[in-house]
């Protein structure tokens, strides 16, 4: 879980509409956004680390258009101020296409004003495959859906990528995104691959702000893509696949239980329910890299009782903030933003992901599953989760999951090395340039193995 937020991403242009469209194409302001450093304000004299911190801009966008730079602080956006990151994300939810804009930064310690007018988000493209953009109807609005189909005619298998925790929209990512190098691989593979925004995120209309919502209603959406994107005439509705990433894993399940599917790939699972998993990052993750043991069992004494009452008693921000012991911890271990939102979004959006059942998912999906660990994922861990996953799996259903270790890659889908490896990149500040080179192409190819595989198996799959 990250405190960057990719705003928005891009690439260039040209592609087919499923025709007519309810979903209109939305503004594209093409920045990656984090929050100010006490550093840098330092450096630039403010007098608080208010706004928010340009990290990357993306070519042909908006941000581009303005000439925003690398660590730009945005402190203003018309007329309304930047306190944190996240308003410059609000913001942006806000602009209209063509609007007149005046963004207000600090560089190098100057006051600059930049003006532009508000582009709109290219379409994605494929020099190998026909690109459709289309539209999922779910119960407060429309979400968007992308689909990759492989050049020629007849019916594909299929893939539906699932996305993990963020609200980044998976529109439009670009070429190097690891997320992208998965899919168009698997494109290049002769699949048909579909991937969706969640709701309130991207395009979507009709439904509050991603961060606002909770897991259901993420869940009822890609419910309602799976079940759509068997429709299409070049599906082979008798392979449908599943690619759960992080949080995807546990969506899977729980929306090939209503729609079945022939088979589900989970990787990074979180190998448990939610408050559990959390019990481990705060202990097993930290001592995984290098934490101090004492430390760490000082602060389960807090962080225990603390996720308890959050995800199982249910309490909010602000009713666990009458425990002054807690607040810290809810700043530091749960990104708390001091408003409702802890690792960004709302927090009965993890309260509800715990109260989805996390092993009965599995059990009604009731289909062959492939449970893939990178040697490198601190986000999932260890193994150990990955292979109880799979145990208990085929507990319930003899026979029908695999497990897969794919050496030296981390969360991501990057070839890293060790874990010791991966921590000497992020903390030299050279992990981003380095993850553009090294998605592991190997995961393409275990993937795709396995799914021919399965492909010949009768057992589970469906309409």
């Amino acid at each position: 879980m990250k405190k960057v937020i990719v705003l928005v991403l891009a690439a260039c242009a040209l592609s087919l509409s499923a025709g007519a469209q309810n979903l209109k194409r939305r503004p594209f302001l093409g920045v990656q956004i984090a929050p100010v450093t006490d550093s840098l304000a330092t450096a630039y004299g403010m007098t608080s680390a208010a706004g928010g911190r340009v990290v990357a801009v993306i070519q042909n966008s908006t941000a581009a258009a303005l000439q925003l730079q690398p660590n730009d602080v945005i402190l203003k956006i018309n007329d309304t101020n930047i306190q944190t990151f996240m308003d410059v994300v609000a913001q942006a939810r806000r602009f209209t296409t063509g609007e007149s804009l005046r963004v207000h930064v600090i560089r190098n310690g100057k006051a600059l004003v930049l003006k532009d007018r508000v582009k709109e988000m290219p379409r994605e493209t494929d020099p190998n495959a026909a690109v459709v953009y289309d539209e999922v109807k779910t119960a407060h609005g429309y979400t968007r859906m992308i689909v990759k189909k492989p050049k020629g005619k007849g019916k594909f298998p299929a893939v539906f990528f699932l996305q993990g925790y963020g609200c980044n929209s998976v529109d439009n990512l670009p070429p190097h995104d690891p997320q992208q190098k998965l899919m168009d691989g698997l494109v290049t593979k002769g699949y048909a691959v579909f991937k969706m925004d969640k709701p309130g995120a991207g395009d979507s209309q009709g439904s509050a702000p991603c961060t606002e919502i909770a897991y259901p209603e993420e869940l009822a959406a890609f419910s309602a893509g799976l079940k759509m994107l068997k429709n299409y005439d070049f599906v082979d509705t008798d392979n449908v696949f599943l690619f759960g990433h992080s949080l995807g894993a546990n969506t899977a399940p729980i929306i090939a239980a209503d729609s079945k599917v022939k088979g589900i790939i989970a990787y990074g699972v979180a190998g448990k329910p939610w408050y559990e998993y959390m019990l481990d990052v705060f202990r097993e993750q930290r001592a995984a890299v290098g934490e101090d043991p004492v430390q760490i069992d000082e602060d389960m004494k807090v962080l225990g009782p603390l996720t308890y009452e959050l995800m199982i008693l249910k309490k909010s921000p602000e009713e666990l903030l009458r425990n002054p012991a807690y607040k810290p911890y809810l700043e530091q271990s749960f990104d708390y933003d001091g408003k409702d939102h802890l690792f960004t979004r709302h927090y009965s959006f993890m309260q509800s992901i715990q109260d989805t059942p996390y092993h009965k998912a599995w059990r009604d999906a009731d289909t062959k599953v492939l449970v893939i660990y990178g040697g490198a994922d601190i986000a999932s861990i260890s193994p150990k989760n990955s292979e109880l996953l799979v145990s208990a799996i085929n507990a319930m259903h003899p026979g029908s999951a695999t497990y897969q270790f794919l050496p030296g890659t981390d969360h991501s889908f990057i070839e890293v090395g060790t874990t010791q490896d991966l921590l000497r990149l992020q903390q030299s500040g050279q992990f981003g340039a380095y993850a553009r080179e090294n998605f592991n192409a190997e995961l393409v190819e275990q993937v795709d193995s396995w799914i021919k595989q399965t492909r010949q198996s009768p057992q589970a799959g469906g309409k």
